[in-house]
């Protein structure tokens, strides 16, 4: 969306090969009008500019497709396996302004979605776990609880350990790795809490290809069959 090659220069260049059938596949795992959405208008945005038109299908979102599910979950048994439980389990998900919510956004209703169906495939009782929003900035109110906040209560009401997975993200980057991994870790310490880990995200684990291949085979065997 932001970076090169853009959507519009991989859509001249198949068009370009003769191709008259693309799937797209935005990896944002549950849909917002904040991050799906400009997708959506950047291939809008294209199509205005064509005279001979692909048949275009856009994935709208994978929030709680088994797969995607069952990936999350293997990868914090592993994560667990590996380093030990915790007291408590965070999922946080970026952001979005409460206003946007009000109007109709249905994101952080998905995210609560993933976060309920990953902590049942993990049996994980109901005061084990929590989700949680990220990375806001301005003046008006996010959609809460806030990820900072939460941590830094939990550390004041003696959370002895965290361990925090950001399933909004595909792959790992700049927010994962600087706010949730090292910025909100020092929160936590600083309010209490004695042991905090972050659980990386999918990125190429074989499950998360698995996924997506499960999510874009049925529409590429569609175009094959017409």
């Amino acid at each position: 969306s932001y970076g090169n090659p853009s959507m519009a220069s991989a859509m001249d260049g198949l068009l370009a090969q003769g191709v008259e059938q693309i799937v797209v596949l935005p990896l944002f795992p549950q849909f917002s009008a904040t991050s799906t959405a400009p997708v959506y208008d950047a291939i809008a945005r294209w199509q205005a500019t064509q005279r001979n038109l692909p048949s275009v299908v856009i994935i709208k979102d994978y929030y709680k497709h088994p797969i995607y599910i069952a990936a999350l979950a293997v990868s914090i048994q592993s994560h667990r396996q590996q380093n030990g439980s915790a007291e408590k389990l965070l999922f946080s998900f970026h952001g979005i302004p409460q206003p946007y919510a009000d109007k109709g956004d249905p994101y952080p209703d998905r995210c609560r979605a993933t976060a309920a169906a990953v902590a049942a495939e993990l049996g994980l009782a109901e005061g084990r776990w929590a989700c949680t929003f990220q990375s806001r900035f301005g003046a008006q109110p996010w959609v809460q609880p806030y990820t900072d906040v939460t941590l830094e209560q939990w550390g004041k009401a003696g959370v002895g350990s965290v361990q925090v997975v950001c399933p909004a993200f595909s792959a790992d980057c700049l927010e994962t790795l600087e706010e949730i991994a090292d910025e909100n870790r020092e929160n936590f310490l600083h309010a209490g809490g004695k042991t905090y880990s972050y659980i990386p995200a999918l990125n190429t684990r074989d499950d998360h290809v698995a996924l997506l291949q499960a999510l874009v085979s049925p529409h590429l065997e569609a175009h094959l069959c017409t």
